[in-house]
């Protein structure tokens, strides 16, 4: 096989991916989302599809963008100068600085995880970058707030989150079960065990 026919199979087998991507995603994009989030891997809370070819993946502690391959994909990259190419962003939210939501109206609209790394938004950014997916017709919009809704919210928890860790209350009678133990041993005296029990006890 001379190198033109092997660059004609080539450009066929690549159609033929296309048209099967393609395919696939319209079926995953027509589907309930409680469907949906079955055929996407394990963990998986919520799940966006878009008629560009991208995907938004949502799970408790991360979002995942995945563009696929598709001749929407190829189209918007020519046009904005973005990566024409198959790929995949991790964002956990503990890296996370906020979410932006646009409702789809005229326009689209997009949902876009802002990070410190990201730098400034731009409409480029909104809608063809690697942190963003957009979504067409106001049907949408119902969805993608539930979404948004829960990004925020596991964002503001991991924000608000004393440093270290959660921590741990202790009761009464544990606190005094310690003080007991210092006093057994002769660190401390009666009347110090004394005083510490009627305030730990409200006597």
């Amino acid at each position: 096989m001379g190198l033109f026919d092997k660059a004609k199979e080539a450009a066929k087998n690549f159609a033929g991916d296309l048209k099967e991507q393609e395919a696939a995603n319209k079926e995953l994009a027509a589907t309930p989302m409680e469907e949906r989030v079955k055929m996407r891997p394990e963990g998986v809370r919520y799940c966006i599809v878009n008629n560009l070819g991208k995907i938004l993946d949502v799970y408790d502690n991360k979002v995942v963008f995945t563009s696929t391959k598709s001749t929407s994909t190829l189209i918007t990259g020519i046009a904005l100068g973005t990566s024409m190419t198959q790929g995949e962003k991790t964002i956990y939210f503990k890296d996370a600085i906020g979410v932006q939501y646009k409702p789809s109206s005229i326009a689209d609209g997009y949902i876009q995880v802002e990070t410190a790394a990201g730098g400034m938004t731009s409409t480029s950014s909104q809608y063809g970058g690697e942190n963003s997916i957009q979504f067409s017709g106001k049907d949408k919009n119902a969805e993608a707030e539930i979404v948004v809704d829960f990004i925020r919210k596991q964002i503001e928890e991991i924000k608000n989150a004393p440093a270290g860790g959660v921590i741990q209350q202790v009761s009464p009678a544990e606190e005094l079960k310690k003080f007991k133990e210092l006093f057994d041993m002769g660190v401390i005296s009666q009347e110090e065990f004394d005083a510490k029990k009627k305030q730990l006890l409200g006597l």
